[in-house]
This record gives structure tokens, sequence and C-alpha cells, in this order.
């Protein structure tokens, strides 16, 4: 893997691979690097992603064993929040780097500019206009309010490798303090997996235990998160798919709008937004955006 140079063991990827190491997280093995080129050589761990496995699981024991690595996957979780801060160093790139308000109103701005204006062509009236920011203003500041955390930040089915009959995560050099709740949005609202209801509900029942959280407590808390993270996964598919020209992150946005759209009816809160949601985001699909670049 080739990484930017410079900061040596204070990099953000060898700084999180020895956070997680020093926890016992199963982390490829770091062979050699070379930090003036950035190039780091580590454990081959395969080609199997979680989303590659759960893909091609077939037969009666395949929902037994989805719960199984989904539960292993949590239990992740609840390693990482309850042992990275005993070995985090003020100089490491997580103690140092969090997602907050600011992020998250970036990537809302992302999802406004690139898929309610990119993809869809739309321009909100002034009302709706001011109706959306108001929205995205409170939501980056309710996700910023909760608990910080250690957190992977993409804690999905492509990061997570089938090796040996364990999970081992990848991709993790991004890892950061953010909302307690957010590698568990990340997890269980993905973007490029169907995932069973009842089996969200005892994954956050489960997270919610091990955290010593209440399940209604956390639950709200990962509904406001996952929402917040759906919504930016809505503009990165679009900036990708336009902007990149590169369609086939646009397969992603049905399932995307299901999880928002469930999200969104959970909660009487989001009531006074729906129908301006449902008029900029939710109604999308592939013929919608066909007719507008026809007009």
């Amino acid at each position: 893997m080739i990484h930017p140079p410079s900061l040596g063991d204070l990099a953000p990827f060898r700084s999180n691979h020895r956070i997680l190491e020093a926890i016992g997280a199963p982390v490829p093995p770091l062979i050699a690097s070379d930090a003036r080129s950035g190039v780091v050589v580590v454990g081959d761990l395969g080609n199997v992603t979680l989303q590659r496995h759960l893909r091609r699981a077939r037969g009666p024991r395949a929902a037994l064993n989805r719960r199984k690595l989904y539960r292993e996957a949590c239990d992740l979780i609840i390693l990482m929040q309850g042992q990275a801060g005993r070995v985090m160093k003020r100089g490491d790139f997580a103690f140092r780097v969090a997602l907050d308000r600011e992020r998250f109103l970036f990537e809302l701005d992302h999802f406004h500019r690139h898929f309610i204006g990119g993809l869809r062509r739309l321009t909100p009236s002034a009302g709706d206009e001011t109706l959306l920011r108001r929205f995205y203003e409170d939501l980056a500041g309710d996700c910023a309010a909760l608990a910080q955390a250690y957190c992977h930040r993409d804690f999905q089915s492509r990061n997570l490798m089938v090796h040996r009959g364990r999970l081992h995560l990848i991709d993790f050099q991004d890892a950061q303090m953010g909302p307690y709740t957010y590698d568990a949005a990340s997890l269980l609202r993905d973007s490029s997996l169907d995932i069973d209801d009842d089996l969200v509900s005892e994954m956050t029942g489960h997270l919610a235990l091990g955290l010593g959280r209440g399940p209604e407590e956390f639950r709200t808390d990962f509904d406001l998160v996952a929402l917040q993270r759906n919504i930016k996964d809505l503009g990165t598919f679009a900036y990708m798919g336009t902007a990149r020209g590169l369609a086939s992150y646009l397969e992603y946005i049905p399932r995307t709008l299901r999880s928002i759209r469930n999200t969104l009816i959970r909660s009487r809160r989001y009531d006074p937004l729906f129908a301006c949601l449902e008029e900029y985001v939710l109604t999308y699909t592939r013929r919608s955006v066909d007719a507008a670049e026809r007009a």
C-alpha cells in the first residue's frame, strides 16, 4: 500500500495500526515500511470481503453464519471503543482528529450540491432551501453532540475481510474519534447490502449491552447517525456517478434511500420535513434523472 509520506510512526496508517494491534484487533501484520516513500507492506488477507462472502452464501446455514459474522463485527466495535483509549497517545492521528459538526456539515453540503443539484438537477425554492439548510444544521449539531469514541469511520462490509474463518479489519487509516454509534451505523446501514430489520434490532441490542447503553437510547442515537451517514453516502454516490463518470455507484442509491425513509418514519421529529425530502430526495429513480437530462 502507498500512503502520504513524512510523518513516520505518527502517520495515520502507522498510528492506527499500532493502536489496533495493541488492543488485539485483527489487523494485517505490518511486514515492512518506508516512511520517506509512504510504501507499506502488509500481510495478505485474501480477496473475500464480508460483502462478497454474504452475497455468495446459500443454503440453510447461511442465516446462522450471517448472524455469527455480524455479532463478531459488533464485538470488534465494542473492543475498539472499550480499549483504544488506553493505548492512544496524544500525537496519534485519532487523538488529534474527530468527526465533528463542521465535518458533518461539509458532508451534508456535498450531498446537497451533488445529489440534489448535480444528479437530480433540482433547485429548491427559497423556502425549501431554508428548510433543508436548517435540517442540515440540526442534524450535524445533534450528531456532534453525542458521546465520542474511537471509530474506524468506514466500518462496512467492504472493509471487513473474511480470512481463515474470522473477520479482519482493513482501510483503518482514517480511524478517529466520532459519535459512539458511527461504526454501528456504517455496519448496519450499509449501502451495499440488504440487512434484515430483525438482524439490525438484534445487533443494536447486542451493542447497547456491550457499550453499557440503554437499548432505546442506543437505537435513537444509532438512527440519528445512520441518517447523517446515509445522506452523506448519497452525495458520494452522486458525485462518483456524475463528476467522475462511475455509473456503478448509482446502483447503491435505491437501497440507501430505503434506509433513509425507514429512519425518517421512525421519529415524529422529521414529520415537518418529510414532504420536502420526498420531493428532492426520496423520489429519485434512474428514470427521473433520464427525464431531467432530456429536458
